[in-house]
């Protein structure tokens, strides 16, 4: 997961950028992955994962991270899919990697930094190799250790940088496929480029789970071909969004759940149910291979794409869910959600120390309330002076001739 995905705006041949293609319900999104993350660990170090009240549920709240992946899949791949469709050149690669680079980052070399000096770290930087790793985001390719290692939910952050460099080179291929083609096949065409990702996903997971030993085995699964079936999911959702747009028309099933953003809800929420109690997969961090991991990381997907359909699809101010996500302090947690899925662990360890009880046996509402402020004000701190001046700085480097804030 991360929360370095912006909420993009698609921005139009001339480049001035269309307000009816913005999103404003996605900070909210970001805010309840980032939220739900932080109470997965939190019950981790509390027990509560473990013995406490509902452990099936805490143990499967990283759910929140397969969120974080549909939201970079629809927001990085919607401008490329819109152009595609559109017959159009896409965005500019340039401005896409220095928009990335400058957005992921800075504020991880901060955090990093900062949680090296004042908490040190669950498994020791030692040598130049490793600075190196922990420092570029490649630690997810040398060994289970390093890549568990660090901020240890950095390894999303690594895999989500794959995916920065997937994006361009996948949507010039389609474009290529694409060319001369009529508009409704070029949709059929993206529709089978997803399939093939979703495919190679669970081909991919099929070989690491058929191994016993090796890197692949212990580290495939942080590899993007593993979780290219959560970007297909959100790249999928771009692609809907950018065909109804351009059409101008939505299918029914589309607009009756677009106009039933509680439903949609309501099956998220069947789904997380249905996996958390139905599979019997076993409680706290163990891991999970086979045909048990097929399902649950399905019923993730499904999770994460129903909470998303109301924010891509209907009218973005009506309805409960979506008043919700566009609550000002949910907004504002999204805001800053990059910041608060760094620092969260290092604040809950610490929270723990201050609690004073045996291991796994803190009080969960107490390290909850103590990590969650601790880390919101950090990450404000993150926000306020290293994120937004490089954002601001990054719009005027890497704004289209003609575009207009």
């Amino acid at each position: 997961m991360t929360a370095a995905a912006d909420n993009e705006l698609v921005v139009g041949a001339s480049g001035v950028r269309d307000p009816a293609t913005t999103f404003p319900c996605f900070d909210g999104l970001r805010a309840i992955a980032a939220i739900v993350v932080l109470l997965h660990h939190a019950s981790f170090y509390s027990g509560q994962m473990f013995h406490g009240h509902f452990p099936s549920y805490f143990t499967h709240l990283d759910v929140g991270v397969a969120i974080f992946f549909l939201i970079s899949g629809f927001l990085l791949y919607r401008p490329f899919v819109a152009a595609a469709l559109a017959g159009r050149a896409g965005p500019s690669v340039r401005r896409f990697y220095v928009r990335r680079l400058l957005r992921i980052y800075p504020a991880y070399w901060l955090a990093l930094v900062g949680i090296i000096i004042f908490f040190g770290l669950n498994v020791p930087v030692r040598g130049a190799r490793s600075y190196v790793e922990y420092f570029t985001l490649t630690q997810i390719y040398d060994t289970i250790g390093r890549a568990q290692g660090g901020i240890s939910q950095a390894w999303t952050l690594a895999l989500e940088v794959s995916f920065y460099a997937f994006v361009p080179l996948y949507a010039a291929c389609m474009i290529r496929v694409q060319r001369g083609r009529a508009a409704t096949t070029r949709v059929g065409v993206e529709v089978a480029g997803l399939a093939v990702l979703y495919a190679t996903s669970l081909g991919f997971r099929a070989i690491v789970f058929s191994l016993h030993t090796g890197r692949v085995h212990d580290l495939g699964i942080y590899w993007l071909p593993a979780n290219l079936d959560y970007f297909a999911l959100g790249m999928g959702l771009a692609l809907g969004s950018a065909w109804f747009a351009q059409r101008g028309s939505v299918p029914r099933i589309v607009e009756y759940l677009g106009a039933q953003p509680a439903l949609c809800w309501a099956l998220a929420i069947a789904c997380f149910v249905f996996m958390a109690k139905g599979l019997n997969l076993p409680v706290g961090l163990a891991r999970v291979d086979g045909k048990r991991a097929f399902a649950r990381q399905f019923l993730y997907g499904a999770t994460a794409f129903f909470l998303l359909f109301p924010a891509v699809f209907g009218p973005q101010d009506r309805g409960f869910v979506r008043r919700l996500l566009r609550w000002p302090p949910l907004v504002y947690v999204g805001l800053v959600s990059y910041g608060v899925y760094l620092w969260h662990q290092s604040w809950l360890e610490r929270a723990v120390k201050w609690n004073h009880q045996p291991d796994f046996r803190a009080s969960f509402p107490a390290i909850v309330t103590a990590g969650f402020a601790l880390a919101l004000a950090t990450a404000s701190v993150s926000w306020f002076a290293v994120e937004r001046p490089l954002l601001r700085r990054r719009d005027r480097i890497t704004r289209p001739v003609g575009a207009r804030t």
